[in-house]
């Protein structure tokens, strides 16, 4: 099938509306979305992370083993489409998930 000039430029502008990368949702849109699939223990963990706590640190607070810990942060950082942890953080930041106060 052929297209016409202008017609495959349409279809890219109808298929670009309904698979929209993360880094083009709106804020609010990208709040919703993570907020929907991020855990409150998964938060808990980037919140201690942000101060510079470790994984063992963080297991002594919440009263989990690092390993746990660890784990919270690996799909935490899947959910986000980040590689490190304080990448998760300051993509948590910038939506407004994560602050200065506890979770």
């Amino acid at each position: 099938m052929a297209f016409q000039r202008g017609q495959l430029t349409e279809a890219a502008k109808v298929e670009s509306q309904h698979f929209r990368p993360i880094g083009h949702l709106a804020d609010h849109e990208l709040r919703t979305s993570l907020q929907r699939r991020i855990s409150s223990r998964q938060l808990e963990c980037l919140w201690w992370v942000q101060f510079g706590k470790s994984a063992t640190d963080i297991g002594a607070i919440l009263g989990i083993s690092p390993r746990t810990v660890e784990n919270h942060l690996f799909r935490a950082c899947e959910v986000l489409g980040v590689k490190t942890r304080i990448q998760a953080v300051i993509r948590l930041r910038s939506v407004g998930l994560l602050g200065d106060e506890a979770p």
